[in-house]
């Protein structure tokens, strides 16, 4: 229970907003790492991760996400320009590339599942992949009730 309330109030810091343009850069800052603690401390109580656990997964965790979010640039980068003005070859190069990305991304995926299977339980493994996904909606929620409210 304590990490639901830890989450609520990180969640309440989270919808605070600036007007000046760099209390909105501070605030953006500020809102990502609320939005990153609120997802340590979501993902923590969802696996049931020990203090000893937390300490040892982390680290890992980081990395691991460190490097997914360099291959994920790729696909941002590839898929900008308008496909109505390239030739049918240069989106096909784009595609392979995309492709060529999510392998990696799973390669990359399944070499962390083993580092994280020494610190945590195959249970818990399923656990975060699961409260990974359910953090991700739940925030979706929230940016869509906020567009509601505003």
């Amino acid at each position: 229970m304590k990490h639901y309330a830890l989450l609520v109030l990180l969640f309440c810091a989270f919808t605070l907003s600036g007007t000046a343009a760099l209390a909105q850069d501070r605030h953006s800052h500020e809102r990502k790492e609320n939005v990153e603690a609120a997802k340590v401390a979501y993902l923590t109580d969802k696996m049931g991760l020990t203090p000893e656990q937390a300490q040892k997964f982390w680290p890992i965790y980081n990395e691991h996400e460190a490097k997914r979010r360099e291959l994920v640039k790729g696909y941002r980068i590839d898929f900008r320009q308008d496909v109505d003005a390239l030739t049918d070859e240069q989106v096909q190069a784009r595609v392979d590339k995309i492709f060529d990305l999510k392998a990696k991304e799973l390669a990359l995926d399944k070499e962390y599942s083993y580092k994280y299977q020494k610190v945590i339980s195959v249970k818990q493994l399923v656990k975060l992949y699961r409260g990974e996904r359910a953090f991700t909606k739940l925030l979706l929620r929230r940016l869509d009730d906020k567009k509601i409210n505003q």
